[in-house]
């Protein structure tokens, strides 16, 4: 999650150069169901929550299912932390972009009812849509292959507005000029892609999403504990509050106060039950077209999640040890979610947290090897994504590791990241900051996994003349590679006051005063935080939500545009129009 500007940014995939959580004994049964469970498979699933299961900490409800029936269902820790209540099987999460499933359902609907169809183009639906050199249809939104700018970092760098943030995504990426790619050339995750299918779904049905979605979906499959959350004002009985760390190790209310009625993309509030109800559907459809349901689990052509895995509608299909998976994850401030089934051994599982700290993705896949022990085509030895299996973890001294360090240049993007040390582990950030990263362990002197994930970073010796690089693979479509950034950029004051000015954007109709703040640049935003923007290579700047600042000139050296590249927008390009006054 990033809260930058002012901007609550819902988190999705990405990562470095593409690397892309009396009231003890309530605790202890809070969750537990009536339903028959083998006592050894209940230990260690119990086990692996063991860590949340205090009367002093969020966690977890997780739902199990096998061949549709529900088998367990379990809480452990707290799900509101000032009135000491637990979290229980009944407890009502916010699911993040899980609802990307039910958005996808509802498009299903319309189209198995000719109110629309797949390969429409969007502009019939949204209105003031302006055309761009490509068509881009319904089918585009939802495998994320409309390479549409992604709206929420838009609406981000655009001045405050007091219409309704799932409106201003509407409108703001309706009036987009540029695309990140040819609509169906590649795949890039796009949340405002799903806010856009919400608006479809209203201008074809003529309901809201929130109303079609309850009467076609969660009435008719008993999900009664599940709606669309987009009234932050509505009461929600047995509603977990979302957690985060704290600085001094204990925990914090995590608080979004612009993005909690965005809906389509996000703002499903369930149970881990109604979830497993959910599953069921997909396995046995009940609601839906049978043909169309089967095309929302199939991935789409050429379009890898990444290389391991495919993207269907609203639904990533993987393997695990060598098994099919069916799925999504969610996260956001607060927010830890994952549904999975893997249909080939008729098991189910719903893993929803309050901690956002807490990898649902990996406690979703240890419950499976619990109860299909024995069952996986491959050895549990293996990558999650059924690659080959990892080798096993070396040691290196603090000189070996040092000599990796360094701020690194994907040449195809223009996006950087950061090789650091931190608590004597070599970590990879997704920017040019230190504040977060991966950890990247090493299974060779210049290989690296990230562990639990398909990723591999090789550090390779440089040609002579050449600097060294990075190169990423398991993390997207194709290899990455990023060069080390040799030369420092340090301009002097007077060299950062010729990027000062005053431009503006044909993408969000914003004016941007850029001054100079030795040693680097800030961006002004009437209305918004400033941006402040680090020296990274020759006339490229780093920041957040921009990303990648890179200033262009004309021959005589004169400053006259930037462009800005970041996760979900390439190519950004704001225009020079007068010199920026001194603020």
């Amino acid at each position: 999650m990033v809260d930058e500007a002012r901007l609550t940014v819902p988190l999705r995939c990405i990562g470095f150069v593409v690397l892309p959580v009396v009231m003890t004994a309530t605790l202890a049964s809070a969750g537990c169901s009536n339903r028959p469970m083998s006592k050894s498979l209940t230990d260690k699933v119990d086990q692996l929550f063991a860590t949340w299961n205090r009367p002093d900490s969020p966690g977890c409800s997780v739902g199990i299912s096998r061949n549709g029936s529900v088998v367990y269902e379990h809480g452990y820790g707290v799900a509101n932390l000032d009135l000491g209540v637990a979290i229980t099987p009944s407890s009502v999460f916010d699911a993040a972009s899980i609802a990307k499933q039910f958005t996808a359902m509802s498009i299903l609907l319309l189209a198995q009812r000719r109110q629309l169809s797949l390969d429409d183009d969007v502009g019939k639906y949204i209105p003031n849509w302006r055309e761009h050199e490509h068509r881009i249809t319904i089918r585009h939104l939802l495998t994320h292959t409309s390479g549409l700018r992604d709206g929420f970092v838009l609406q981000g760098l655009a001045p405050e507005t007091h219409e309704n943030i799932n409106q201003h995504i509407v409108n703001i990426v309706a009036r987009a000029r540029g695309l990140n790619f040819i609509p169906g050339a590649e795949f890039e995750y796009n949340n405002s892609a799903y806010t856009l299918l919400a608006a479809v779904v209203e201008r074809a049905s003529g309901q809201s999403l929130p109303v079609f979605a309850d009467a076609n979906i969660f009435k008719p499959l008993g999900m009664t504990h599940t709606h669309f959350h987009d009234d932050a004002s509505k009461i929600v009985p047995n509603r977990a509050t979302g957690y985060s760390r704290a600085a001094n190790g204990g925990f914090r209310v995590a608080v979004r106060t612009y993005t909690n009625v965005v809906i389509g993309n996000a703002g499903l509030f369930t149970t881990v039950g109604d979830l497993l109800r959910w599953e069921q559907n997909l396995a046995e459809v009940r609601v839906g077209d049978p043909v169309l349901v089967a095309e929302m689990q199939t991935p789409a052509i050429a379009t890898g999640w990444s290389e391991m895995s495919g993207y269907g509608f609203g639904i990533e299909i993987g393997q695990h040890h060598g098994l099919r998976t069916v799925g999504h994850g969610g996260g956001d401030e607060g927010i830890r979610s994952y549904v999975v089934r893997y249909p080939d051994r008729q098991l189910a599982m719903a893993v929803l947290c309050n901690l956002d700290d807490i990898d649902t993705a990996a406690l979703s896949r240890s419950i499976a090897e619990v109860y299909l022990a024995g069952a996986f085509p491959e050895p549990a030895g293996q990558a999650v994504t059924g690659a080959a299996a990892a080798p096993a973890p070396v040691s290196l001294s603090p000189q070996e590791l040092q000599g990796k360090v360094g701020l690194y240049r994907n040449l195809s993007d223009e996006s950087v990241g950061r090789i650091f040390i931190r608590e004597g582990k070599l970590m990879a950030s997704p920017n040019a900051g230190d504040q977060d990263g991966a950890v990247l362990t090493p299974v060779g002197a210049n290989r690296f996994v990230v562990l639990g994930t398909p990723i591999v970073a090789k550090f390779v010796t440089p040609e002579a003349g050449k600097p060294p690089e990075i190169h990423v693979t398991g993390a997207g479509a194709k290899p990455a590679v990023s060069q080390l950034i040799t030369t420092p950029f340090r301009p002097s004051s007077a060299e950062l006051r010729a990027f000062e000015g005053v431009y503006t954007s044909d993408e969000i109709h914003g004016t941007y005063t850029v001054l100079a703040r030795d040693p680097g640049l800030v961006i002004q935003i009437a209305t918004r935080s400033d941006i402040p923007l680090q020296p990274l290579f020759t006339d490229a700047f780093g920041g957040n939500i921009v990303g990648v600042v890179k200033f262009s000139r004309t021959a005589g050296g004169v400053v006259t545009a930037f462009t800005a590249n970041a996760p979900g927008n390439r190519g950004l390009r704001f225009t020079r129009g007068r010199q920026a006054k001194p603020d």
